[in-house]
This record gives structure tokens, sequence and C-alpha cells, in this order.
């Protein structure tokens, strides 16, 4: 199946309705790919580098016209990637789920970033060629972690970090009161 164009008139495509789904390969987001890489350990191997963040994005956009005459676009995100765990250095899987709300607008970018103190939506400009990729692609960095870490503790590293045991502990015990 041939992949949709994610380049799309946005007002029409809000006011027209329109809805499209699909994925796309991490391998073609290639800012994306170099953040993965600035993340990666340094005692990683180029070839597990690159087989470690093989991974997919799932996206869905909907277009729609608002009670008020607005247009918008919702954009949701599903992504499935390996990244390395900043604390033990062993790749970790990390599930994304995200959803953004756009209000398309024919305001000028300087108008919209004065108009764009709003939570409940971010303003994108009207545009003839919005490119959903570019779009895609900066969500996910935004919404990368700074410091991926496993949610549990991590396996070797665990007994390491913290709190230390004290060597003399066992003379403890031997200490008549």
């Amino acid at each position: 199946m041939n992949e949709p164009s994610l380049f799309i008139d946005n007002v029409s495509f809000a006011k027209k309705n329109h809805h499209i789904h699909g994925s796309v390969p991490l391998a073609s987001l290639l800012r994306f790919q170099e953040l993965i890489h600035h993340l990666a350990p340094s005692k990683a191997l180029e070839g597990e580098r690159l087989a470690l963040h093989e991974g997919f994005v799932e996206y869905d956009v909907l277009g729609k016209v608002n009670a008020t005459g607005q247009c918008i676009v919702e954009l949701g995100l599903g992504v499935h990637l390996t990244t390395f765990c900043q604390r033990c250095l062993s790749a970790m899987p990390l599930k994304l789920s995200l959803h953004f709300n756009y209000l398309i607008d024919e305001m000028t970018e300087a108008q919209i970033l004065d108009a764009d103190d709003r939570d409940d939506y971010d303003i994108q400009p009207a545009s003839q060629s919005m490119d959903l990729l570019a779009l895609i692609e900066d969500e996910i960095m935004m919404a990368m972690p700074i410091s991926p870490m496993h949610e549990e503790l991590c396996g070797e590293l665990a007994t390491q970090s913290g709190e230390k045991s004290n060597p003399f502990a066992v003379l403890k015990g031997l200490i008549k009161s």
C-alpha cells in the first residue's frame, strides 16, 4: 500500500473533515535519529545503535471545524522505540501516546506568537502544504524524556547506586553490651 502524502492543505483538510492514519518508520525521521544517537552509551557499537533504534510512529490526523467555525487539526501519535536507560546504559523499550490539537489560523507568525497563550490547542498558520512528517518529528522530539530510565530499579546497578551497605555492620553484632 502506498504511503499517503504527508503534506496537507490544513484549512481544506479541516473543512472537509478529512481523516488519515498510517505509520512512519523512525528511520525516516533524521533529526530524531540524531537525538537518539546522542542518548546512546559510548560502549554501544555503531551496528548495535542502528538496530536498537528501529521502530515506528503510528499517526492519526483528523480535520474538523468547531462550533465557532474555526478549523482544527487533531494529531494522535503512538511511538514504539528502543532507547537507552541513562541509569544502567542498557537498552529499554519506550512507548509514547501523544495527542495534540491545532487551531489553524491565517494570522502571521508574529501574531501567532502573541496569541499562543492557550493550553487547549496550539496555533498553526494556514498552509497549503503543511508538512505532517516534520510536525510529527517535532512533537516526538519535544515529548522525549531528557534522561530515559527504567521505571523500576535497574538490574545490576540498583545495588551500586543509592545507599551503600556498611562493611562494619558485621562487627556490630560482636559488640557486647
